[in-house]
């Protein structure tokens, strides 16, 4: 490993990659959006920039190395806000911070705004020169231009933009309701535990539903776990595309087997009762690279 000094910012990259493929010391911090803040300008400047060269065929050398700014999210903001005032697009903020929508911003979450657009490739993956030529000629790119976050363990591909599948899930189309008949009993975010009685993180949404109702899946993929999971009782998980994997909890039975490729709308099994549930639901979690997500359904 060797380091350099550029801009005055002390980095770090390993020998087998490219010396503009580094990690910065600490993100910079950018206090507000005020047009007037000159980090505001110098992120703005520098995105503009970075878009310029990685859209045309210059030198990736040219490039302002890859580095984040972070702003605390304050309750007058929302995304498109945040998106209009840096510069940045759809694509770039969502994919940096992981949201599997719009509605994921809170007051007070600390967002990461990379000084370029693009996408990180959804799956990590190591920084070999061998990768970087995969994906350089999976996504058409000049492979000197793709850039490797360590800390994540991704490609960050500037320019790229984000798919329409990707797209769908991030607008709330991707998934579908997974019961006919429902209604939400326990949302995504803090709650008073229904046995502790203390406020706890809920990772996904409990859906109400009479014993032995039919339950969907949510997404096309691969049934990759069937069976007793803890508090999850009977357990289904399915792996979809982009790193996006759903669960269905306490079920009653199971209509699906361990390895089957199941369609969008298929059903997979039955509401029940077991594991730790107070009464008959399902409880249904969205999660992608294992980080649970908000479930966002623009039709059902």
């Amino acid at each position: 490993m060797s380091s350099f000094i550029k801009n005055g910012i002390f980095c770090l990259y390993l020998s087998t990659l490219c010396p503009w493929d580094f990690v910065q010391a600490a993100p910079v911090t950018l206090a507000n959006l005020e047009y007037s803040n000159p980090i505001l300008k110098l992120l703005r400047s520098e995105i503009k920039e970075n878009l310029r060269i990685s859209k045309s065929n210059a030198q990736a050398a040219e490039l302002t190395p890859l580095k984040y700014y972070q702003y605390k999210v304050k309750s007058e903001d929302n995304f498109f806000k945040i998106m209009a005032r840096t510069g940045m697009d759809l694509e770039t903020l969502s994919s940096a911070n992981e949201l599997s929508s719009p509605h994921d911003l809170a007051p007070g979450m600390i967002l990461e705004i990379p000084n370029m657009r693009g996408t990180f490739h959804p799956e990590s993956t190591n920084g070999s020169n061998a990768t970087r030529y995969q994906l350089a000629k999976k996504y058409n790119l000049d492979p000197t231009k793709l850039q490797f976050d360590a800390e994540r363990e991704k490609w960050f591909l500037p320019g790229v933009s984000m798919g329409k599948s990707e797209k769908s899930f991030f607008y709330g189309f991707g998934f579908q309701f997974p019961l006919k008949q429902a209604r939400v009993s326990s949302g995504y975010g803090k709650r008073l535990d229904p046995f502790t009685k203390k406020e706890t993180f809920h990772g996904g949404i409990d859906l109400a539903a009479k014993h032995g109702s039919d339950v969907y899946a949510s997404m096309e993929g691969t049934v990759v776990f069937k069976g007793t999971n803890g508090g999850y009782g009977q357990l289904i998980i399915i792996k979809h595309s982009l790193g996006y994997e759903t669960r269905y909890g306490h079920l009653s039975e199971y209509s699906v087997s361990l390895g089957e490729k199941v369609k969008k709308g298929q059903k997979i099994g039955e509401v029940g009762q077991t594991g730790r549930a107070t009464g008959s639901h399902l409880h249904f979690e969205i999660r992608r690279n294992s980080k649970r997500e908000r479930p966002i359904f623009n039709s059902h």
